[in-house]
Order: structure tokens, then C-alpha cells, then sequence
């Protein structure tokens, strides 16, 4: 039969690949997968002496269009694409800012503001507003846009913030997810789990001896992933004691345990469903199966047991020749639009074995050939010296380690968890990278993030508050990780929808300078700033909690309304709005270009897209001292409608995707894993705090107030990582931990 996918890469070559399999004999014609280079994380990362990882297949890293794009720094801000972008998906079409900053310095005194009683100014709250022009404080409000509607029906001035916007960006792009889960991914890999269980039964029924033990193995590692589908597969009685006692162990979810069918151990902690994955039965099944075929390796080595080495790479050759046709395609209709979500594996893949199988078995394979342990070695040789994952997701000890680097945990990953650029930065910045086997670094913190990515203030609470360079290396890979980060180019920060909501935080971590209005050049408004980066990142890392490769911590071995319309105020962050305005356009043509956008998420996206456009021009405005006109004093004041508008669905939709946990605003996400303590960092959003802030309106200064992040980072057990339901009961039962130090300096 003949299967022919093109594989499209970085350079200008296209190679195709075209192959004929039977149960026996699988001949490779033409030039097979080669040519299939791993594409770095980024050149500029290769120039600073970093990492090398993903590759140029699949990735969407694209090329420059004619209006070439550069990276310049605005201000504080480290980076600005100036220039359009093409990726493998879809355009990155920039929309800078380019205003100046012209405001001048303001003074409040409380006592002759008006309207205080009427936003519910507390005493606490009036003696912020002297201090700081601004404060936040707790509320039991659901969701962002309830705090707007009621300030436009009791008739009082609206403060717009990033937070808002930010907020409802990750509704869609978490609802988005979901519906095409539901609809499309999940289908397609419970096809593709037949397909591929069918045919490692038809290489164990023609095969005999290793290579009949590698097949009987395979069959049970996708028939687990069909009974997790809710399937009910027939299985031979060979593989049903297998396949039963590993999802005894996926339903127990406890943590580490030697799993049946690949021997090493595995956390089975991390097949509770979490995220958006607990909404209905479909999410719950797909989440296990997909975590399930994301974590499960094909190892190359075995220190202890080479033999086990041997049969995991028999059987990672036997999948990537199982794995042709429409089995081939529906792959692809899952990894691939993934990959524009999130990212690629750091893992070996598919497309490696190919390349791999060609140059040591010749274009003729056959499943006797596979019994030959010179010819396997060669490949685990080979394979050994390509690219190492860059995130250990795994249980690693630091004498392994020293020993054999990654390559103990190095293997084909089915279809492998993605490299994630905080990931990458967790791992970095804890042991054994960071620490010492008696004073090892367990966990990271969100701050590491906004630090690399160029928050002076996160480093300094990181130091001051936290006293976390005390660790030896610390401050070294610190600077390391900034210095691969800044030598980054467009195409990186733009290569797929994580990465480039990544980007659009940045303008946050911008210290407020001359011109800006004067509530935002206090420290104060600094770290509200870093708690609005830290809230939007936990719901991106919340929305991509399957596919994202979690970090693990290596094993140490030791009112009333006016009747004046009131005039309101938009958080003045053109560069924010532009950026996110021009992610929500790039994922507009992203998902088209596969034909994977339904009407009611493009019109959806489009509202928001204007709206922050809408937003960008007042903001740009507002720092220049120009009077907004009627219609955009209106676009603030109903904003809490148009909000909700853009964030409410209609029954098929809602009826498909939600359950009454997304009523409420409140999430949480497990990001790293440690398994000296045996415990995970957890990262939440809590109900929306209430901002008030002390803006300059005509002349005037007036309190205005909207709608703020609550965040949390905590640590947790890994035997009970939290979901979203739990979450909320402890938030509404005053449970919650008590969210971050610094971030009392912001609060009345």
C-alpha cells in the first residue's frame, strides 16, 4: 500500500517519502525521511552556546517576508517584532506602537475626590490611593466581566486593564482547544490507536522470538491507550495481564511505580485530569490516553538491563514502521495542530527512527532483520548521538546523570509532551543545574520566568525576598538562560501560539517611566505589573497542561448611577494591546489555514481583535493627554458587556465543552515535579481582584476601577494534584494559601 506524506523543511528541499509495508517485509522507496533536520531552538540560542532542539518539520519557525523583520528594544521592553512574520501556520502581522509617553506628574488628595462611597472606597483603600494612586483588593465576583457590567449599570468610570483582556484571550484559546479535542482529536486518536494496535498484532502473529516479544509489548501499549478511550478492544490473552495491571496504575494516579509494560518507573500521578480536562467523560478519556502515548518512552539505554534497552528500541522500530497510511495521517491531524498550539517534542520522534532504520537496515526491511543485535546497536548508536530532550519529565537521579547525561532517559516518545520555553527555564534553575546535593534548589518559582524574560523586579524579589540566590549556580544559569533568551529572533518568538503569548506578556515586565501617568511609576504598580504576567501564565500553562512537558527537580541522592455618562480609562499599554491583538489574528489564520475554525470562535476572535485595537488607539491617546471621543468613552464604559459577549457561547457549544466549574474565573496548574519531597508546584487564579486606580481624566483626576488577577504559587502533594473544582472549594471555603509576599505591596 502506498503512503506518501511530504515532509515540508526549514530549507527550500521538500522531501517525500513513499514506502510499501506488509506484516513481513517493508521496503523504503525513494529517499525516505532524510534530510529531516533537527531544528535548533533557535540559531541565535547555537550562537550564545545553548540548546539545539525540535525540528524544522513539523515546527512552526517559518521564513521572513519581504518587509524583514527585526528584533529591536523599546524602552525596557526586550523585545519588538517590527516586521511580519511567516510561520508553517500562519502570518504574525505586528502592530507597534510608536507613541511617546507625554504625560506629566499628578498629585492626589483624597479628601476632594469624588464618588469614593459609590465604588466602595474603603478607608484602607483611601490611604492606598494617598500612597500609591492605586491599590487591589479581594472580591467574590466569578468572572472578569461581572466586576465591568456593574460598574456601567450603577453608572460608575470603568477601568479597563491588561488583566482583562488577557483573561478573556485565554477563554478562547482554552475553548478553542477544547472543541477541537472533542470534535476532531480525540476521534482521530482513537482511530489511530486501532490502526496501530492491529498492526503490532500482525508483526507478533509474523514474527517470532525478540522481535514476537517486541509486537505482543506494543499491542499492550496501545491497547492501553483504546480501553483509556473507553474503548473495548480484543486483546490476546498474552497482553490483557499487562494492559490490566498498567491501568490499575493509571487509575490509582498515587505517583512513581515500575510500570508492567516498559519496566522503568513512571509517575502515575500525572494521569488525573486536570486543566480544562475534568469538563466531561471525552476530555477525561482523551487526557489519559494522550498523556499516556506523551510520556511513555522507547529507551535506548539500560545501564542495569541492556537486554530491556534492546527490546524498547525493537519496539520503537517497529512502530515508526507500523505507522503509515492513514494511521500516517491521523498522526499528523493531531500532532501537527498541536504543535501550532503549543509546540514540538524535544523527544526523539518518528520522523528520526525513519531516517534511522534507512541508513542501517538498507530500504528493504524486514521483521527477522530486527532480531539482529549488531544492526540494533548501530541504530541505538546512532540514536544515542542525536539531540537530547532538553526537560527531564521523569524521575532522574543526579549520579545517572553525571554518568550518562540525558541519554538514560533519551528514547522515541509516540507522540511526545512539547518543549515549552518555561519549562526549559524551570529545569535550568533547579538541581542538580542549580544547588548542591546538600543545599539542592527543589522547586522553581513563576519569577524565574519573568526574570529571564526581562524583569528586573522579579529578580530582585527573587534575591531580596526570597533569598533564592543562595544557591550555588544560581545567579550564573540565571545569566545563561537571559543571554539565550535575548539572542532570540522573531521567527522564535512567533513560531506557534505559546511562544507568542509568551511575547505579549513582556510589555508588562516594561518599568513605567517619564510620560507614563504617574500611578505607574511606583513599585507598587511594578509588581501589580509581574502579578498580571504571572496570572495570564498560569492559564496558558492551565490550558496546556496535556501537552506542555512538565519539569521535574533530578533525585539528590543525599450604588447609585450619575446622570452624566461617567468617563472611564483603559490601562495605557499600547505595546500589550498591539501584541495580543496580533496573536489573536495570527491564531484567526493559523486554524484556517487547516480548515479547524468553527464561525463561532472566528467571530469571537475577530470582536476581540477589534477590541483591542479599539484599545491600543485610546491607550496611545491617553499617554499623549488627547481627548477620547464619545464612541471610545463608550467602547470603556460597556466593556464588561462586550466581554461577556465575546466570552459567552451558544448550547452546542457550551453543551460540548463546559460543565459549572467554568463559571467561575478561578483555575489552577501544576507546572514541576520533585521528587525528593514528593511534591509539585502549583500555580492558580483565584477570583478576580478589584483594582482601583487614580487616573487622570480631562484634566481631572478620577478613581476608576476594574478587574485584576489573583495569583498563587504553592506547593502541593503529587499524590493529589489539584483540579480545577477542588481549587474552587478551597478558595470559597478560605482554605487557599495566602498568595504571594510581594504582592501586599499593591494591596489596601
Amino acid at each position: 500500500m502506498d503512503a506518501s506524506p511530504a515532509i515540508i523543511i526549514t530549507n527550500p528541499a521538500v522531501v517525500k517519502a513513499t514506502y510499501f509495508i506488509s506484516t513481513t517485509r517493508i521496503t523504503i522507496m525513494s529517499d525516505g525521511l532524510s534530510g529531516i533536520n533537527r531544528r535548533a531552538f533557535l540559531k541565535a540560542m547555537g550562537a550564545a552556546g545553548a540548546l539545539a532542539l525540535g525540528s524544522g518539520v513539523l515546527g512552526c519557525v517559518g521564513s521572513s517576508l519581504n518587509d524583514n523583520p527585526s528584533i529591536r528594544p523599546t524602552g525596557n521592553i526586550m523585545y519588538t517584532v517590527t516586521g511580519r512574520t511567516q510561520a508553517k501556520f500562519a502570518q504574525f502581522v505586528p502592530l507597534p506602537s510608536t507613541v511617546t509617553p507625554a504625560l506629566k506628574d499628578y498629585s492626589v488628595d483624597v479628601s476632594k475626590l469624588t464618588g469614593l462611597d459609590e465604588l466602595g472606597v474603603s478607608d484602607a483603600g483611601k490611604s492606598a490611593l494617598a500612597k500609591n494612586l492605586f491599590y487591589l483588593t479581594p472580591s467574590m465576583d466569578a468572572q472578569v466581566y461581572d466586576v465591568y457590567k456593574s460598574l456601567s449599570e450603577a453608572g460608575l468610570p470603568a477601568f479597563v486593564t491588561t488583566d482583562s483582556v488577557l483573561h478573556t484571550y485565554h477563554i478562547l484559546f482554552d475553548y478553542i482547544l477544547r472543541m477541537l479535542e472533542v470534535q476532531h482529536f480525540s476521534p482521530d486518536v482513537i482511530e489511530l490507536s486501532k490502526l496501530m494496535m492491529n498492526e503490532s498484532i500482525a508483526q507478533m502473529d509474523a514474527a517470532t522470538g525478540t522481535v514476537k516479544v517486541a509486537a505482543l509489548k506494543n499491542t499492550a501499549f496501545f491497547a492501553v491507550a483504546l480501553k483509556l478511550l473507553g474503548e473495548s478492544p480484543s486483546l490476546p490473552s498474552a497482553v490483557s495481564g499487562m494492559v490490566e495491571d498498567e491501568l490499575s496504575l493509571i487509575s490509582g494516579h498515587e505517583g512513581f511505580a515500575g510500570s508492567p509494560i516498559f519496566g522503568y518507573k513512571e509517575d502515575y500521578s500525572q494521569y488525573l485530569p486536570r486543566g480544562h480536562y475534568d469538563r466531561n467523560e471525552t476530555l477525561k478519556k482523551y487526557f489519559k490516553a494522550m498523556m499516556w502515548y506523551g510520556r511513555m518512552s522507547f529507551r535506548l539505554e539500560n545501564k542495569d538491563d541492556p537486554e530491556a534497552a534492546k527490546e524498547q528500541t525493537r519496539r520503537a522500530i517497529l512502530i515508526t514502521l507500523a505507522l503509515k497510511n492513514q494511521a500516517f495521517d491521523l498522526w499528523k491531524s493531531v500532532y501537527e495542530p498541536t504543535v501550532f498550539f503549543v509546540g514540538e517534542t524535544d523527544d526523539l520522534s518518528v520522523y528520526d527512527y525513519n531516517t534511522l532504520i534507512k541508513e542501517v537496515y538498507g530500504i528493504s526491511v524486514g521483521l527477522a532483520d530486527l532480531a539482529d543485535d549488531a544492526k540494533l546497536q548501530a541504530l541505538m548508536d546512532k540514536a544515542l548521538k542525536l539531540k537530547e530532550p532538553k526537560i527531564v519529565s521523569t524521575e532522574l537521579n543526579d549520579t545517572d546523570y553525571d554518568e550518562s547525561g540525558m541519554d538514560s532517559i533519551k528514547g522515541l516518545r509516540f507522540m511526545g509532551q512539547r518543549f515549552i520555553p518555561d519549562s526549559y527555564m524551570f529545569q535550568e534553575l533547579v538541581y542538580a543545574k542549580v544547588g548542591t546535593q546538600g543545599q539542592p534548589r527543589l522547586f522553581p518559582m513563576g519569577l524565574d520566568v519573568m526574570a529571564v524574560l526581562g524583569s528586573k523586579r522579579a529578580y530582585e524579589i527573587l534575591d531580596r525576598v526570597y533569598n533564592e540566590t543562595r544557591y550555588s549556580n544560581y545567579v550564573k544559569q540565571m545569566e545563561s538562560l537571559k543571554r539565550q533568551f535575548a539572542a532570540l529572533g522573531a521567527d522564535a518568538w512567533t513560531q506557534n501560539l505559546y511562544w507568542c503569548w509568551l511575547y505579549c506578556l513582556m510589555p508588562l515586565l516594561n518599568e513605567k517611566g517619564d510620560g507614563y501617568p504617574t500611578f505607574m511609576k511606583s513599585q507598587a504598580w511594578t509588581d501589580k505589573e509581574l502579578n498580571t504576567s504571572l496570572g495570564s501564565w498560569t492559564e496558558l500553562r492551565h490550558d496546556t497542561i496535556l501537552y506542555a512537558k512538565q519539569s521535574y527537580t533530578m533525585r539528590a541522592t543525599g450604588i447609585m448611577p450619575t446622570h452624566e455618562p461617567p468617563k472611564g480609562y483603559v490601562e495605557p499599554n499600547p505595546e500589550l494591546y498591539g501584541r495580543l491583538s496580533s496573536l489573536a489574528g495570527m491564531t484567526i489564520d493559523g486554524l484556517k489555514s487547516r480548515d479547524l475554525l468553527l464561525d463561532v470562535f472566528g467571530d469571537r476572535l475577530t470582536r476581540l481583535k477589534d477590541l483591542l485595537t479599539s484599545l491600543k488607539a485610546i491607550s496611545e491617546k491617553e499617554l499623549t493627554g488627547t481627548t477620547l471621543s464619545d464612541d471610545e468613552y463608550s467602547t470603556i464604559r460597556y466593556v464588561g458587556a462586550t466581554l461577556e459577549n465575546i466570552t459567552t457561547f451558544p448550547p452546542e457549544v457550551k453543551d460540548a465543552i463546559t460543565n459549572d466549574t467554568d463559571e467561575r474565573m478561578a483555575i489552577v496548574a501544576d507546572v514541576h515535579t520533585d521528587v525528593n519531597t514528593e511534591q509539585v508546584l502549583e500555580e492558580g487564579v483565584g477570583n478576580p481582584y478589584h483594582i482601583y486606580a487614580a487616573v487622570p481624566v480631562e484634566g481631572k483626576v478620577v478613581v476608576a476601577k476594574g478587574a485584576a488577577f489573583a495569583y498563587y504559587e504553592f506547593k502541593w502533594p503529587m499524590s493529589d494534584r489539584l483540579t480545577d473544582p477542588k481549587w474552587q472549594d478551597m478558595l470559597k471555603n478560605g482554605q487557599a494559601p495566602e498568595t504571594p509576599e510581594w504582592t501586599k505591596s499593591f494591596k489596601a
